[in-house]
């Protein structure tokens, strides 16, 4: 092999490299654009999750108050006489109230 044909060999093997650190060097960027951009769709999924679960929770205490109330309001309803029934609203007496004249 002459001089002139090595030199031609190795000025292409170094295209070649250069070729292939370029591709390599582009490709490393994009992984890491797409790292960045699944780690921000991560965050979002489980900003979302919390936030459903927040809200799953508020629910969840707001039917137990519910319930708690009723409870109560039933408790209190049972405390009461059985005797005060209480007219209806446009003032006119109930049967019961007619009875007792």
């Amino acid at each position: 092999m002459d001089m002139a044909n090595m030199k031609s060999e190795m000025e292409k093997m170094r295209a070649q490299m250069e070729q292939v650190q370029a591709l390599m060097k582009d490709s490393m960027a994009k992984m890491a654009a797409a790292d960045a951009a699944m780690k921000t769709h991560m965050e979002t999924e489980q900003a979302s999750m919390k936030s459903q679960m927040d809200l799953q929770q508020a629910m969840i205490d707001h039917a137990q108050t519910m319930t708690d109330r009723m409870l109560a309001m039933s408790e209190h309803m049972a405390m009461m006489p059985a005797s005060m029934d209480m007219p209806k609203k446009d003032g006119m007496p109930m049967k019961k109230d007619e009875q007792k004249k």
